[in-house]
């Protein structure tokens, strides 16, 4: 029961990644930075999550608001990030804020030293690259994608596999409704930076000082091509 147990987790925490929607504004400030995030979880999950819900421990909290939780918290105890709210704004969706000096510190923090190079930030400029390989940081910062029930669906397992088959294995696990929800899956993050932009590339320019980063979210599982975005300002 304890295998099955933790394989229907691992399960689950594919469907989240698979089935939701982030929005998040990042502005940046001299005088101190924040991040606000909206969480959407589709219907779908919520469906599949109610479907397995007998197989799980019992606990007074919802799998998922235990997972927003559990994110929250590691956020406050990385004292790299303060003013940690997390608030339920629907039964499926959820807003977290929080305040920070430098968005590098905060993840070397949760990764637990100062070797980060997914994102650099200095005086004027922003700069993120994810690929096959530096995503060892990102399991560092998130262990649970070390896990190696997770793993078998992350890009390290998946590399090279093209869309439609990664879409193909996914109907065989999650059934007809699974590709669409993965196609449907999009990151959004929009960037305000303290003054103007005067150079960016791997973002859409929405404004002297704001940047949209949006990407599909099949694009991090396959991770068959660097994600990748610079902005410099004045």
């Amino acid at each position: 029961m304890k295998k099955m147990s933790t394989y229907l987790l691992m399960l689950l925490f594919v469907l989240l990644f698979s089935s939701c929607a982030v929005s998040e504004n990042i502005s940046l400030s001299k005088n101190g930075s924040s991040s606000y995030t909206d969480i959407t979880i589709y219907p779908f999950f919520i469906d599949v999550l109610n479907d397995f819900s007998e197989f799980l421990p019992k606990n007074d909290e919802s799998i998922m608001d235990a997972a927003i939780t559990d994110f929250t918290n590691k956020l406050e105890t990385s004292k790299k990030a303060f003013d940690v709210h997390m608030y339920k704004t629907g039964e499926n969706s959820y807003s977290i804020s929080f305040n920070f000096n430098d968005i590098p510190s905060v993840l070397s923090a949760l990764k637990g030293d100062h070797s980060i190079s997914v994102l650099k930030e200095d005086r004027n400029s922003l700069k993120f690259h994810l690929d096959i390989n530096n995503y060892q940081e990102l399991k560092a910062i998130i262990p649970f994608l070390a896990d190696p029930n997770f793993e078998v669906y992350g890009p390290e397992y998946n590399q090279g596999m093209s869309e439609e088959d990664y879409l193909d294995m996914i109907y065989y696990l999650l059934g007809e409704d699974g590709p669409d929800a993965i196609r449907n899956s999009t990151i959004d993050i929009t960037i305000i930076t303290p003054s103007e932009i005067v150079s960016s590339s791997g973002v859409e320019k929405k404004g002297p000082k704001t940047v949209l980063y949006s990407f599909p979210l099949i694009d991090f599982l396959l991770l068959n091509e660097p994600m990748e975005f610079e902005i410099t300002w004045k």
